[in-house]
Order: structure tokens, then sequence, then C-alpha cells
């Protein structure tokens, strides 16, 4: 009894690792993002397996790629579309102007510490393979080992520091981890983040009260220029004609006065 138990035992512990090489070995986790300016990501996130696995044992594809998610930690949420093609089948998650506050998993973030951009992918096998973990805690390190990544992440910055095995061009970071290959502790990459909109604007607002506020006030002077031109001009004209001297006004007859000449003779000098 106990021997057939423990043959039983051995049995099903080969069956279960086999079931997991197979459907870990051809999973993949594919990550195509872009993190703006303004703090949001957009991009796509991708996840498969092989369709020869997720069928076996006369499981329809649906049912053999919910059971194998079970494996997977948390993905940052949203809209998710079916992925098929000839020989994989899985979903695709579509990320469109996501605030980071939003974009932050336990399989994947993307944070902002001050004027940086951080990203993270931990790859811990405590994180994967779950369920599988249940049959027996080693599972989770060969689900781990099993599986095969590429991640690309691109940043409105240059790129400041990457985890090993990051390749980066301009602003750009790309990882690809293959099966079978040993993962690193986290897939990281550091990135400038330029001023947050918010103070940008606050800056533009108060930067552009003065130019305003001069452009009123010459306005104003202008006008009140204008206005003394006009007044000036519209006055009326001084004539030309001079004030008459006090002299003249002696000389001058009084109106209605008669002059009478002078008839007498004051003589030659020297006379009586």
């Amino acid at each position: 009894m106990n021997t057939g138990f423990g043959r039983s035992k051995i049995l099903r512990g080969t069956a279960c690792l086999a079931l997991l090489a197979a459907l870990s070995g051809c999973m993949q986790l594919n990550a195509g993002l872009t993190v703006k300016a303004d703090d949001t990501v957009s991009g796509q996130l991708l996840l498969t397996a092989d369709r020869s696995f997720l069928t076996t044992n006369n499981r329809t594809v649906e049912t053999g790629f919910a059971e194998l998610r079970q494996n997977i930690p948390a993905l940052p949420p949203g809209p998710e579309t079916r992925y098929e093609d000839p020989t994989h089948f899985g979903f695709q998650i579509n990320y469109r102007d996501v605030p980071l506050d939003q974009f932050d998993s336990e399989s994947m973030s993307i944070v902002r510490q001050g004027d940086r951009y951080v990203f993270t992918l931990p790859l811990d096998p405590k994180k994967y393979g779950g369920k599988v973990a249940e049959q027996n805690p080693q599972n989770q390190e060969r689900f781990m080992l099993l599986m095969s990544f590429e991640i690309t992440v691109t940043f409105p910055g240059r790129v400041l520091d990457v985890s090993t095995g990051g390749q980066v061009n301009d602003r750009t970071v790309t990882w690809r981890v293959d099966r079978n290959q040993q993962k690193p502790a986290d897939l990281r990459a550091v990135a400038e983040a330029p001023p947050r909109p918010s103070a940008a604007a606050a800056e533009d607002d108060t930067g552009g009260g003065v130019p305003w506020l001069l452009i009123a006030a010459g306005t104003v002077v202008l006008l009140l220029v204008a206005i003394l031109v006009v007044l000036l001009l519209r006055r009326p004209g001084t004539g030309s004609t001079s004030t008459p001297t006090s002299a003249d006004t002696a000389l001058r007859p009084a109106p209605g006065s008669t002059v009478t000449p002078s008839t007498s003779n004051p003589g030659l000098p020297g006379a009586g």
C-alpha cells in the first residue's frame, strides 16, 4: 500500500513537472510602452502561450489560458482584447494615456520620483507560478526559468540608468530575456522627467503677467498722449496783431475831438 501510494505520488509529480515545463516554456510576456511628459503611459502588453499546450487534456484554448494566467501576478489594468494566431493564443492589454498612479501593479510599475521616472518589472520567482507551487514550491523557480520576456519602454527624457541586460537606444530601453535563461532580480530603468505640467503652467502664468502689464501700461500711456495731442490741436489760434503802445495812445486824438492847428508864431530867436 505504501509503495503504491509513493509511486502514485511520484507519477503525479512527474506529470505536473512535465505539464509545467510545457506550459511555461511556451509562455511569453511582451510589452511596448511609451511614457509621456504629462505623466501618462500608452502602449500594449501581450501575454501569450503556445496553442498546442493550452489544449492538452481536451481543454479549449480559453480554458487552458485561464488556468495558466493564474500563475502570473496582477498586470496593470486596462482594456483587454483577444489575441490569436496559428500557433499562439492570449490577450493584449491596451493602454492609452493612463496616469502613472494607475499604472502600478504587482508585476510592473512606472512611477515618478521627483525629476526621475523609474520603471520596474520584478522577476522574483515567488511572484510567479503561484498555482503550480501548490504541488511543489520548487515549481515556481522552474516556472520563471522557462518564461520569456521582451520589454520595450520609451521615456520622454534621457535614460540615466538601466539594469543588466537592458539595451539603450536614445530614449528607449529594451530587454530580451529568453526561456531557460537565468533571470535577473528585476528589469529596471531610470530616466529624466521634465517639469510637471502643472508647474510649467504656473510658471507660464506668473511669467506671462509681467509682459501683459507692460503692454497694458504702454497702451494707457499712448492713449493719454493721443488725447493730449487732440486737445492741443483743437485750441483756437492766436492773432499776430500787435498791441498799441502807450505813446501811440497819447498821440491819437480822442474820438469826437477836433485838433486845432497852432497859430502862434514863436518868432525868431532873440526877438522882443
